[in-house]
């Protein structure tokens, strides 16, 4: 058997991919797991991005495993949620860039991955949505109703979450919900090709304190949010100072 999830890694630039075609690349626990200990291996080692996709061209992630949920218990289901919020706290506040190239479906929990990322780029055949509340009468709490409203707005989010609509490729960049719509099929070349040349020009402790700036400082009182930008400015002129110390040494 395959493992569900395969990660390689280049020039600074590791590829993580959800191998789970035949279940729509969804998550299981053992999946979720695998996915985990790949972002923290990668946050321990010489990564500076990582580009996430899903095996094949059907679909980038299909949230949770329809399957596995039936056959869980209420507390495994508890436990399995939680590790999913974990997860995508992990992604968000990756030291990393996360860049998540979608083809095909990215629906439910999928989405909520994908959201968690830094920038998407999606094929122009992707579908992204969200269809718990309306279709399955569950909610997509993994970050649908909490981190969603910061990337689009109140209004998109209830259209999305409460109402079900499903947005094509280029809907969901003219809301902001993607950066990029390239043609299918061309989603994780383009990602590579550009976590390539970002990894060779930024430097990974810049991107790192520049991300936990804008995560944490987003909706932050006016003086906190100063703060954080005069101590996030101390914390990399330090390491600039230190860096040059310890190769003088």
């Amino acid at each position: 058997m395959s493992e569900p999830i395969v990660v390689t890694t280049e020039d600074r630039v590791a590829i993580i991919t959800i191998n789970r075609e035949a279940r729509r690349n969804s998550l299981d626990h053992v999946a979720m797991g695998m996915l985990f200990d790949a972002f923290t291996a990668c946050a321990e080692g010489d990564v500076s991005v990582i580009v996430l996709h899903g095996a094949g061209t059907r679909a980038f992630c299909a949230g949770d495993d329809v399957k596995a949920y039936a056959e869980r218990s209420a507390e495994q289901s508890r436990r399995h949620h939680a590790r999913g919020l974990r997860l995508l706290e992990l992604i968000e506040e990756h030291p990393c860039l996360v860049i998540a190239a979608i083809e095909g479906y990215c629906l439910g929990g999928g989405l909520e991955l994908a959201i968690s990322c830094d920038c998407r780029i999606a094929a122009r055949g992707a579908s992204l949505g969200l269809p718990e509340v309306r279709r399955l009468g569950l909610l997509p709490s993994w970050g649908g109703l909490t981190r969603l409203p910061r990337l689009v707005g109140i209004a998109h989010t209830k259209a999305m979450a409460l109402l079900g609509q499903r947005l094509s490729a280029e809907e969901a960049k003219a809301i902001g919900l993607v950066n990029e719509v390239v043609p299918d099929g061309e989603a994780l070349e383009r990602a590579r090709s550009f976590a390539g040349a970002y990894a060779s020009e930024v430097k990974r402790d810049t991107v790192e304190l520049a991300k936990q700036a804008i995560v944490h400082g987003y909706g932050a009182p006016r003086g906190a949010a100063r703060l954080l930008d005069e101590l996030s400015d101390r914390a990399l002129s330090a390491g600039d100072t230190l860096s040059g110390a310890g190769g003088a040494s």
